[in-house]
């Protein structure tokens, strides 16, 4: 059953009405595959309305249609650098306290010593893939309305199940326009209600912010509350709600944490019970070739939304092939991993490796020949390797089968509970819930990993609580936001190595808070409005 999303994925685009938009007035989105699929062949294929929906979900995955290289979405690209999870894990990781890249490449250490500019390449590439998979979204939508149904003679159930894709679409759209407010802030908003080839209109933070809330309201009763694997469901919505609420002081200068707190009390009802409340019972396992067996749908189902990836089917230089392969190098033998490379990429922080106790089972770091500092940024050894993501079997963890593959098993987790348990915990801490709640939640998770305990309410303070998301979940894609809502990602108070461009670090400018527009967006779209200080 697993990856059965992407089992029907075809290289579909639709022409005609449905055609691809993009808020990019330079960005190439026409049709590459020659073989137009036209809204009238609907009629007679219906099997198609399915498989476009598997494209919006593949356009998370992967970065083309034939992988890992080979007619992609995005023309002027890497097609490895372009892939969506890759970008957004490049602009969330390397800037902050637990990841470094030492590559060379244009653009590269400019995210690990925060020192971009608007013509940064890699953040052109995350706003490019953000806005290729909004109009995916928009397009699906502009191919699914009642009346474009009602002209291709669909009706009765398949009219019922097509409108439930159509709330999956909606999410997704939405998903990734919160990571367009997150990075960019004021963004080019567009939905399938704008007329094509029309100058997209920027709107603020706060506007979209409220329309993300009003979409997943207006959608929530459509998704199920244990999806197909891979597939959107309740727990997915709800902690992006969760995620919008926890954030809305810095994206609309208000406050929500009461309501962040009763999401994650909705969260945790829903998902929470059982003797590990939810929570897988090894935490390695939740990072492995088959860790779909600990997502909703599987035995102990932790992970609430997933990027699924298959070294058959998702073949991509993106995605958790970076996470693994990309992220082993020095004296590491990869076998033992199962895989069969190793490019030498993204490494530890000392500041991620020091703040692990001992016996800390989340610990996952290959110390052999390697520096725990980091004092040359360009070498690979100068920080420890990350083991995190593997591509070994949970059922066989010594690799005794010999795995040893060029892409891996594994999925890569979007939404965890554990992830939950911990905005409650800030919650609490910020003044809106349960302490002592808070604390018994924070004690799951080290109970867990089989470390210590806290024994009052005054053990924790925000802080720990910021230091304990770094623990639980490093390199998940959740770190520069974090910081930032915690007020110490460009401050003084708290420093890593290279923050600044500086060995011992130093305070940043308060701009780096957001990602510039790209120079080529705001050359092709002149009523855009640039970020302060870029």
């Amino acid at each position: 059953m697993k990856k059965t999303i992407y089992s029907c994925l075809i290289a579909l685009f639709v022409a005609g009405s449905s055609t691809l938009v993009s808020c990019l007035g330079d960005l190439d989105l026409k049709p590459i595959d020659k073989n137009l699929i036209q809204d009238s062949d609907f009629k007679s294929h219906h099997e198609y309305y399915t498989q476009f929906l598997a494209k919006v979900y593949a356009g998370l995955a992967v970065s083309g249609q034939e992988g890992p290289a080979g007619k992609p979405d995005i023309e002027g690209f890497d097609e490895g650098m372009a892939q969506y999870i890759r970008s957004y894990w490049n602009l969330q990781e390397l800037p902050t306290d637990e990841a470094l890249l030492g590559w060379n490449d244009a653009g590269v250490p400019e995210l690990s010593t925060s020192k971009w500019s608007a013509a940064n390449g890699f953040i052109y590439v995350m706003y490019s893939r953000i806005f290729f998979q909004i109009a995916l979204c928009n397009s699906f939508l502009k191919a699914t309305t009642p009346q474009a149904l009602a002209q291709n003679n669909i009706t009765g159930e398949l009219a019922e199940q097509i409108s439930k894709y159509r709330s999956e679409a909606r999410f997704l759209r939405a998903f990734s326009y919160w990571h367009a407010i997150d990075m960019f802030g004021n963004v080019a908003f567009v939905t399938e209600n704008d007329q094509i080839m029309e100058a997209p209109k920027q709107k603020s933070r706060a506007e979209i912010f409220q329309f993300l809330l009003n979409e997943l309201n207006a959608i929530e009763n459509d998704l199920p509350v244990n999806p197909e694997y891979g597939r959107a469901g309740k727990g997915a919505l709800w902690m992006l709600k969760a995620k919008l609420y926890l954030n809305a002081s810095v994206y609309t200068g208000t406050p929500m944490y009461s309501e962040c707190a009763s999401t994650c009390q909705q969260i945790i009802g829903q998902y929470g019970s059982g003797t590990n409340h939810g929570l897988a019972q090894t935490y390695k396992f939740l990072f492995c070739a088959d860790n779909d067996q600990f997502a909703r749908g599987g035995e102990q189902g932790e992970i609430l939304m997933v990027v699924p990836y298959d070294r058959d089917r998702t073949r991509t230089y993106g995605g958790t092939t970076y996470l693994t392969i990309g992220a082993y190098g020095g004296t590491m033998i990869k076998e033992n991993y199962g895989v069969n490379d190793g490019w030498a990429g993204p490494r530890s922080t000392s500041n991620l490796v020091k703040s692990f106790e001992d016996g800390d089972s989340r610990y996952a770091f290959y110390s052999d020949g390697a520096n725990i500092e980091n004092t040359d940024l360009g070498n690979f050894q100068d920080g420890f390797a990350v083991t995190k993501f593997t591509n070994l079997l949970s059922t066989d963890w010594e690799n005794t089968s010999k795995r040893a593959y060029p892409y891996p098993d594994t999925d890569f987790p979007i939404f965890r509970l554990a992830d939950t348990y911990l905005m409650y915990a800030e919650c609490a801490y910020r003044g809106y819930g349960d302490q002592n709640l808070a604390k018994t939640y924070m004690n799951y998770l080290r109970t867990r990993a089989g470390i210590s305990t806290y024994t009052s309410t005054t053990d924790i303070t925000l802080d720990e609580i910021l230091a304990e998301r770094m623990r639980e979940l490093y390199w998940e894609g959740h770190r520069r936001t974090d910081l930032i809502r915690f007020g110490v990602f460009t401050s003084g108070s708290y420093l890593w190595a290279w923050k600044g461009g500086v060995l011992t670090g130093k305070s940043l400018e308060t701009k780096y808070n957001l990602y510039p527009i790209p120079a080529k967006e705001i050359a092709a779209n002149p009523g855009t409005q640039q970020n302060y200080g870029y």
